[in-house]
């Protein structure tokens, strides 16, 4: 008898160890969440709560969203794209490589200055043309940039500032930001919401006819883990207010 319970017993403590490497083995995968740099504040706090109500962890990819869709485009694992400029969910679609998206967030340009440029009297774009201003203006490859080269063409200060007051042109939003927030130019181009986010008071607003129309949007990735994917995009969905305290409004 006692020789039958403990083969009884080893088969149970066999059948637990089973099932428990099988339960390892189809543990589910954290969903691969790329998206724009300057979405990262109130993002994170999406994605925590997103995990804490679903249990679904998220690795988020934070970077220039020009960059982004390039890797997913040429078939980095990614299952949601949150981008800073609509036209990259677009060229995804074009490519065969959503199952859907969403227009979410909308935003303006603004003009900020440093301390110093403060003290330079920068009160509106015009004053960025005087002796001895430097700027920070993001490079067009990001969509921050290619909005705030349309602001200066629409105001007629491209060629007004081509003789060298543009002194960096960085990859993100947040780098724009961080420059002006450390005093390393005297001014700089950001959307309403990093201005916000980095507590610097815009001294010029422009208008979506002076940038073009600025969507951030979302996309599903054809092939990922679309389900749970959805699932995500549906949280952020009927959470905007988090980026409503940043100056972002939602997509009419």
């Amino acid at each position: 008898m006692n020789y039958k319970i403990g083969i009884t017993a080893c088969l149970l403590i066999g059948i637990t160890f089973l099932c428990g490497c099988t339960s390892t083995t189809e543990e589910v995968q954290p969903l691969l969440v790329y998206a724009g740099a300057g979405l990262k504040v109130p993002l994170d706090v999406n994605i925590a709560g997103f995990t804490q109500e679903t249990g679904i962890k998220i690795i988020p990819n934070y970077g220039p969203s020009g960059g982004l869709y390039a890797q997913i485009n040429e078939g980095q694992p990614a299952d949601v794209f949150f981008s800073a400029d609509w036209k990259f969910i677009e060229k995804l679609e074009d490519d065969g490589k959503l199952t859907d998206s969403i227009k979410l967030l909308e935003d303006n340009i603004v003009l900020v200055r440093s301390k110093t440029g403060e003290e330079k009297g920068i009160e509106k774009i015009q004053d960025l043309v005087k002796p001895d201003i430097s700027i920070a203006v993001a490079d067009p490859g990001a969509p921050i940039g290619q909005y705030s080269e349309n602001v200066l063409d629409s105001t007629g200060m491209t060629e007004a500032l081509s003789q060298g007051a543009i002194k960096a042109r960085p990859s993100t939003v947040n780098q724009v930001a961080l420059m002006v927030e450390k005093d390393e130019v005297d001014a700089g181009f950001l959307y309403s919401s990093t201005a916000s986010l980095y507590n610097l008071t815009p001294v010029q607003r422009f208008d979506t006819t002076q940038s073009g129309e600025i969507v951030f949007g979302i996309g599903i990735i054809k092939g990922g883990d679309e389900k749970r994917a959805k699932e995500f995009t549906d949280y952020l969905d009927k959470h905007t207010d988090e980026y409503m305290k940043y100056g972002w409004t939602r997509y009419a």
